[in-house]
């Protein structure tokens, strides 16, 4: 799968160039090679830059590349470096065929010195295929054919118009270079160190790769430098065509530890290995690493966390800051580092993808701890056959040590997960038959110990989702209030989209749309979820008065949620939660997505709120024994009691010490009243304050309950709850708390209507049909392999039907319908339920409920009765 050079660090030292001057040419999956394109022949090539990331659709999902360049004036070895290319690739030299790479991320290179004549043609094929049923996915691209990051959710696919259609990344995205060595190469380096006694220890495995047919008598010299530079040579003989590992341990008694940024310096070493073969230079590679203790104990149940043995809880966020590689730089990177430490995180997650290796390493340099996500996300493989599923399960081993290579030596990065939500978790289980057959378990169980064993100094998980929390409580997994009982060592991810605010550019791309936006084409493509806006959040644009209103709405929903959230997990600080990582820190398109800054960067409210709730001091208010209200608030009844923990958290490694907690609750708002009952207002109508005092506690110690607020309020109205911790004269932290009270709470919103474009393709158009004992219905998933929760609230002319049987039949005879009904892919399931209908006009409204898809309201009419009767669906 892979026949040629991997190449993770530069070998010349900067001793070579970019090549330029490129011509392109699509064609077809596959095609090509009987034209001639491998010789560069054929019609139809044009200019294209490289770099640049291009994509590829069904039935041009392949491009062809050529360059020309003259023989350089070098005596050794001409390698031809490659930074990065999607997905698989093949290279020609005057019509040689020098060999393959597949995997997007990993450089890569080819000798070139056998082949090159004075005039050299170099032609390259890239290939990205298009798979559309997401669930038999084979190739590894993570979040670019998969997932809430790229454009187009998988539910609108082959609803939306022509123009919107399914694209995955193709191409030469990073640049391809000449590099000029000997003939002994440097293809692996990684740097581990560590401190033994308080003493500083590096530890380098290092591979060498002779190119040459003879065999040669090499020199390595390793260097780390310093005030006082480390020096270690060492001779070996490679035989000729063979690799051979090289080991070297060197004790660093200046060391100074890596911290994170805010534990202290993110102290960064320069290390260099030259190469001598046959007593000439032949390679030289450089990279940098940090000596840090790490202690990452992911064991169920017990996970904790240590870096120089500092315990930390993890404040973080997901990461995918652009859907095109090739236009994130250092300066793209080191911006959005300065905006998570200025949100006061200090932990992202690459979700579901590999970056361009300069993100690690401006992440090493600003002390900023990164979980690393192999890119594999969703379900792969589900009814494949034999020869699929062996090409999936070998570029995942093939690609596993090529990121180990790449990464393995950046302190930033803390552990690795192997698969992004796979099939095979418990929160899985809306898949249906793809999760109950435990899809991919095995290749990612075998992956996880694969990185373990590439890599011992971190731990790996098989599969994020599993051990870890993904909770979207509040937006597509229930109500927000179940983030007050979570319990989970790792809330990787939670979150609630936001559309981005009037003023910024992404609403060029992205069309205004307003009131009749929500079922609008181009928001669906752009990530819009409008199930979960109408169940969950704010409602749906057609809902709201003006487009400026919904913003402000919808914004103001993701602030809430994600303070919430926060706050719940830095309560459980150690108690079992280690950590809480936002989805997600910017969107990675310009769309509406989950990120607390749009594409643009511009913040949305939820980035303040973000920032106030992962505060290194912070005072959280846990009101308790509400009514919530819709879509988020606290409400209580009149005359009954109004009760709130007060908990401080503590993340500063500041000496701690006395400090206190003072709180105030004064009504904000009143109702509207008139004669008597203003007068009776106005007695009950009261204002309270108290304090408490308390020991900051430690870095190191979980969060503190210093105390409980509970009182009976018999005026109503909007209340508001404040509260300050005082330490060392300053106010540390503020928190506010909004509360209702009232006679009458108003109740749950009406189940939304089901999006049609979703309707449509989970029940059968002009399927309803009246028989002589009741109706029958079809329901036929054309999304993915899915499992129907609920079907109810069955109404027939506006008129409840109640509780009536219903019965489905999938082919073998009628049966009740089960609490969860599998709902394969193109099977018609007909659903029976058993009534009277009447003789004239029908309109029958019911629920459903497919976890993962959509939650809903849907309507079906038929007009007349018996057969030949006209139908159409709603």
């Amino acid at each position: 799968m892979n026949d040629c050079l991997k190449l993770p660090l530069r070998q010349g030292g900067g001793d070579g160039r970019a090549l330029g001057g490129w011509e392109a040419l699509w064609t077809s999956l596959g095609e090509g090679e009987a034209e001639r394109l491998p010789a560069g022949r054929g019609s139809g090539w044009s200019p294209v830059q490289v770099p640049q990331q291009l994509a590829a659709f069904e039935g041009r999902s392949a491009v062809w590349y050529r360059t020309s360049f003259p023989r350089p004036d070098h005596g050794g070895r001409v390698l031809v470096r490659f930074g990065g290319a999607f997905l698989a690739v093949n290279a020609w030299l005057n019509g040689r065929f020098l060999g393959s790479h597949y995997g997007y991320f990993g450089p890569f290179g080819f000798d070139l010195t056998p082949f090159l004549g004075d005039s050299n043609l170099l032609v390259v094929c890239c290939e990205s295929p298009v798979e559309l049923d997401l669930t038999r996915k084979r190739h590894v691209m993570g979040i670019f054919n998969d997932g809430d990051s790229r454009p187009y959710p998988d539910s609108a696919y082959f609803s939306l118009p022509d123009e919107y259609r399914w694209e995955v990344p193709v191409g030469l995205w990073k640049p391809v270079e000449l590099e000029y060595t000997g003939a002994v190469l440097v293809d692996r380096l990684l740097l581990r160190p560590r401190f033994e006694a308080g003493v500083g220890r590096l530890e380098v495995e290092t591979r060498l790769r002779n190119l040459d047919g003879r065999d040669m008598d090499v020199e390595a010299v390793f260097q780390v430098s310093g005030d006082r530079p480390l020096q270690v040579r060492r001779q070996l003989r490679i035989p000729g065509g063979y690799e051979q590992p090289l080991e070297v341990n060197l004790s660093l008694p200046e060391a100074e530890r890596w911290w994170p940024w805010r534990l202290g310096d993110a102290a960064l070493a320069s290390a260099v290995l030259e190469v001598s073969a046959g007593g000439k230079p032949s390679a030289r590679v450089e990279d940098t690493f940090g000596c840090r203790e790490l202690e990452f104990d992911t064991t169920p149940g017990a996970w904790s966390l240590q870096v120089n043995g500092q315990p930390l809880f993890l404040r973080g966020a997901n990461y995918t800051p652009g859907y095109r590689l090739d236009q994130l730089t250092p300066e793209t990177f080191r911006r959005d580092l300065q905006l998570a430490r200025e949100a006061n995180l200090d932990a992202l997650r690459v979700h579901g993808h590999v970056l361009p290796e300069e993100f690690y390493r401006e992440a090493d340099a600003a002390g900023m701890l990164v979980l690393a996500d192999f890119p594999l996300t969703g379900a792969y493989g589900y009814h494949a056959s034999a020869d699929e599923a062996a090409f999936f399960e070998t570029s995942v081993r093939e690609q596993l040590p090529e990121m180990v290579d790449l990464l393995g030596s950046r302190p930033s990065i803390i552990a690795w997960t192997a698969h992004d939500d796979p099939p095979w978790i418990p929160a899985k289980a809306g898949l249906g038959d793809v999760h109950a057959v435990r899809q991919n378990y095995t290749v990612d169980q075998e992956a996880s110990a694969t990185l373990e064993r590439l890599d011992p100094s971190r731990p790996a998980l098989a599969g994020s989702g599993e051990l870890d929390a993904h909770l979207y409580a509040g937006w597509r997994d229930g109500s927000w209030t179940e983030f007050q009982e979570l319990e989970t060592a790792l809330l990787s991810e939670f979150g609630a989209q936001a559309l981005p605010d009037s003023q910024s550019e992404v609403w060029q791309a992205l069309g205004r749309g307003g009131r009749d936006a929500d079922e609008d084409p181009g928001w669906l493509y752009a990530g819009f979820q409008p199930a979960s806006w109408a169940e969950q959040g704010v409602g749906l644009p057609s809902q709201h008065p003006t487009l400026e209103s919904y913003i402000q709405a919808s914004q103001g929903y993701q602030a809430e949620l994600i303070s919430f959230a926060v706050d719940q997990a830095r309560r459980r600080k150690f108690e079992p939660t280690v950590g809480a990582f936002v989805y997600q820190l910017v969107d990675p398109f310009p769309g509406i997505g989950f990120g607390v800054l749009d594409h643009s960067r511009r913040p949305k409210l939820g980035y303040a709120a973000l920032t106030d709730a992962m505060a290194a001091t912070r005072v959280i208010l846990e009101p308790t024994g509400y009514l919530p209200l819709d879509p988020f608030g606290f409400g209580y009844r009149t005359g009954e009691p109004v009760t709130v923990r007060l908990w401080v958290v503590n993340d500063d490694p500041a000496p701690p010490g006395e400090a206190a907690v003072r709180w105030n609750l004064r009504r904000v708002r009143a109702p509207e009243l008139e004669g008597g009952a203003r007068w009776r207002d106005a007695v009950r109508r009261k204002s309270y304050s108290g304090s408490a005092d308390l020991d900051l506690p430690d870095a190191a110690e979980p969060a503190l309950q210093c105390g409980l607020v509970s009182l009976t309020l018999e005026a109503e109205g909007a209340y508001e709850l404040t509260a300050e911790l005082v330490a060392r004269g300053e106010v540390l932290s503020t928190a506010r708390l909004e509360i209702a009270v009232a006679d009458r709470l108003p109740g749950r919103r009406r189940r939304p209507r089901l999006p049609e474009y979703i309707a449509r393709r989970l029940l059968e158009p002009g399927s309803l049909m009246v028989d002589p004992d009741g109706l029958t219905v079809t329901l036929l998933n054309q999304l993915r392999p899915a499992v129907l929760t609920y079907l109810g609230e069955l109404t027939l002319d506006e008129r409840a039907l109640g509780d009536v049987p219903i019965r489905v039949d999938a082919g073998a005879g009628r049966v009740p319908l089960p609490r969860r009904l599998e709902l394969p892919v193109g099977r018609p399931i007909r659903v029976h339920i058993e009534c009277l209908p009447p003789a004239d006009a029908v309109r029958l409204a019911l629920a459903l409920e497919v976890p993962g898809i959509a939650r809903g309201r849907v309507s079906v009419e038929t007009r007349g009765v018996g057969e030949g009767a006209s139908r159409e669906p709603v």
